[in-house]
């Protein structure tokens, strides 16, 4: 039986240090982090799609064009828990948002998904 670690820093801590370790554009006096504890897949659609129109809405320059992606247009998304009974992965659900979104008039290359598991940072896991 191996040892268990105890850690008092929490999912939404480690992802907000992995993000200002990882991410060159990212800006602690302008990026956002929103986390979730969705159960269901089409919860977790719902979160990630009106996060982002939420995110669109609030820069949206008068000629209706989406804005281009800057240092300070940045919003982390954190599911801690992600649906911890569905059968989609999370690698498959990022990809199925990729696509949602490539699939929308004027957000090719505008919106980028990615994931970050507990595994990716810890090597010995």
């Amino acid at each position: 039986m191996g040892i268990n670690e105890i850690s008092i820093v929490s999912p939404f801590q480690q992802a907000q240090v992995w993000v200002s370790e990882n991410d060159p554009r990212f800006d602690a006096s302008t990026s956002t982090f929103t986390e979730t504890d969705v159960e269901h897949v089409d919860a977790a659609y719902e979160f990630v799609f009106s996060n982002i129109a939420m995110h669109c809405t609030e820069n949206r320059p008068v000629d209706n064009d989406l804005p281009e992606s800057s240092a300070g247009s940045r919003s982390y998304l954190v599911m801690p828990n992600y649906l911890p009974s569905s059968a989609t992965s999370f690698e498959k659900f990022s990809g199925e948002v990729t696509k949602m979104l490539d699939a929308m008039p004027g957000f090719e290359g505008k919106v980028k998904v990615s994931t970050m598991h507990p595994e990716h940072v810890d090597s010995r896991k």
